[in-house]
């Protein structure tokens, strides 16, 4: 999403703050499935935790935001099927849109 006015990420400290990142690869959804957007949206997180020298396991902190609350079931599986307990804080929303027509997103915060 690099033609938005933001940074994917920005440290402070021993903190990583990652912009929210959605099911996107090459700026398309990866697909209409909700399950392919968590797995990608997290995959995009990996990709800027590894820029940092850092792993989901470094992750502290998530707020997820949900179109559809009816999916959060089916979210809170795929979820805990890419992170491992101890679990990062959580808190998750339920929003009007997001961008291209994105089901999930999610934004991180890792401790180095």
């Amino acid at each position: 999403m690099s033609n938005f006015p933001l940074s994917s990420f920005k440290q402070a400290g021993n903190l990583i703050f990652i912009s929210g990142q959605v099911g996107q690869k090459e700026g398309k959804l990866v697909s209409e499935s909700l399950e392919d957007q968590v797995i990608q949206a997290v995959a995009n997180i990996v990709e800027i935790l590894k820029q940092n020298g850092l792993g989901l396991e470094n992750i502290i902190d998530v707020t997820a935001f949900l179109v559809n609350q009816e999916d959060y079931a089916l979210f809170n599986e795929v979820y805990a099927k890419q992170f491992t307990a101890p679990y990062p804080t959580r808190t998750t929303v339920t929003v009007k849109s997001l961008p291209l027509s994105a089901k999930v997103e999610l934004k991180a915060i890792a401790s180095k």
